[in-house]
């Protein structure tokens, strides 16, 4: 085919959700090429909820060159039976624990546009939360919803968030069968026993239940969350891909499904205007798969506080991680520290 009749590969890389998350934030931003009109009316219908933040306690903006990246913390949340979570804070109000927050996702925009971070924070990293103390990172979310947990990441990471995008589990679901299920590939026969599920080893077709037994999975992994997060992302580059392959976006009936299904589940902060994302969307359109990268913050040990497990982070390395980040500088941080928790090969993921 030739260079006039081949259409633009869309962006869509990562997202949510983490799965939740980030890929499908991405979904959201922009894959759609002529749906122009389309797509700006589905952006105006997704929720969006007001940050109580307070700006004398939230770190510096970022100056200079590195001011244009963008820096969007994902959130992939449970809510249950219960409503929305824009209708959960609709009424300035958080009923605590009604929701969770178990995939956490900062997501790093280069400022030229020509690369993409997804930087997973493990839910049971240990750390302070204001007005709660100590306890686990993913606490922030349940106890006081958007608010506290951007402020607890700001403060975790010493980045600042320029925006948040929350999506629910039932959305990643309904998303993974809207595309057709996701392509993965599990190395050997596992049991999960929480979740009652044996894997087979082989290539399989996830998607609905199966998909979210998937990333959620965390028992019977030999390095516990750690090996949830790697299984979350790369979930989601297989997601991306198949997101990305023509079967999806050269058929309408996929493209409109994952699309709907997106923003039916997908939450916003209302500074992130629809001009805003479509922007970033078509600024980076030309973003291929080869420019993503997948990274975990570094953990110095697991530990048990107070009679919970939780995870112990390496500081210094995550100062230098989110360092890296504000500056616009992740490809030199990989540099720095080698590969160590840059996702590995998809063949490798167990």
């Amino acid at each position: 085919m030739s260079e006039a009749t081949t259409p633009e590969r869309p962006w869509f890389r990562r997202h949510r959700v983490a799965v939740v998350i980030a890929m499908v934030f991405a979904v959201v931003l922009a894959s759609f090429g002529g749906w122009l009109v389309y797509l700006n009316e589905q952006i105006s219908n997704v929720p969006r909820v007001a940050l109580d933040l307070e700006e004398a306690g939230r770190p510096p903006r970022v100056t200079g060159k590195a001011a244009e990246a963008v820096n969007i913390l994902l959130a992939g949340a449970d809510a249950g039976q219960g409503p929305s979570i824009a209708q959960a804070v609709a009424d300035g109000k958080w009923e605590p624990y009604s929701h969770r927050s178990d995939t956490i996702i900062v997501l790093h925009v280069t400022a030229d546009r020509d690369q993409a971070y997804l930087v997973s924070v493990p839910r049971d990293s240990w750390t302070r939360i204001p007005g709660l103390g100590m306890n686990k990172i993913n606490a922030a979310f349940a106890a006081g919803g958007p608010s506290l947990y951007v402020q607890t990441l700001e403060k975790f990471s010493g980045l600042r968030m320029d925006h948040l995008a929350i999506i629910d589990w039932e959305g990643f679901r309904e998303l993974t069968t809207a595309i057709g299920g996701v392509p993965i590939t599990i190395p050997e026969d596992i049991y999960d026993p929480s979740q009652r599920v044996q894997w087979e080893a082989g290539k399989q077709e996830l998607e609905g239940l199966p998909a979210l037994q998937y990333v959620r999975m965390r028992y019977g992994l030999e390095n516990g969350d750690f090996d949830r997060i790697e299984r979350q992302q790369n979930f989601l580059r297989a997601f991306m891909k198949k997101m990305l392959s023509n079967g999806t976006t050269s058929n309408p009936i996929k493209l409109t499904n994952s699309v709907e299904a997106i923003v039916k589940y997908l939450t916003v902060d209302d500074e992130f205007s629809n001009g805003q994302m479509r922007s970033l969307a078509f600024s980076m359109r030309s973003m291929e798969e080869e420019d993503v990268t997948f990274i975990t913050v570094p953990r110095r040990r697991y530990a048990t506080i107070d009679g919970q497990s939780v995870v112990l982070v390496d500081r210094q390395q995550t100062r230098d991680l989110f360092r890296a980040v504000g500056n616009d500088e992740l490809g030199s941080y990989v540099d720095q520290y080698g590969r160590a928790e840059v996702l590995g090969k998809a063949k490798d993921v167990s």
